[in-house]
């Protein structure tokens, strides 16, 4: 069971560190539009994670379950690394995924445009 809650740990993370990355990047883009989008992306993303993650560990530090917290926080780093470092590689046009190909930065999408 607890291997479930890494899992969906892991999944929230990347998610959440993918819109992130969006975010960030959309802030010095020239279209406010779209960064209102990447924003309440990132910033719902970010609740649940938090959610899933005081869940995940709370107990587990309350209880000296040192372990479970570092698999957690080891999940938690891989997971969001990785989130960003492929939402980067995605918005850049560096790698293509049919259904998300709206997000590639283009015209006023690209980082530094006004």
């Amino acid at each position: 069971m607890i291997v479930l809650y890494y899992l969906g740990l892991m999944l929230t993370a990347f998610v959440q560190n993918m819109a992130f990355t969006w975010s960030s990047r959309s802030r010095n883009s020239g279209d406010p539009d779209y960064h209102r989008f990447a924003a309440w992306a990132s910033n719902g993303i970010w609740y649940i994670c938090q959610v899933a993650l005081v869940g995940l560990v709370w107990k587990p530090v309350m209880e000296g379950q040192w372990v479970t917290v570092a698999v957690g926080g080891i999940c938690y780093i891989l997971a969001t690394t990785e989130g960003s470092v492929f939402m980067m590689k995605l918005l850049l046009g560096k790698i293509k995924v049919k259904w998300l190909k709206w997000l590639v930065e283009k015209d006023k999408r690209q980082v530094g445009s006004k």
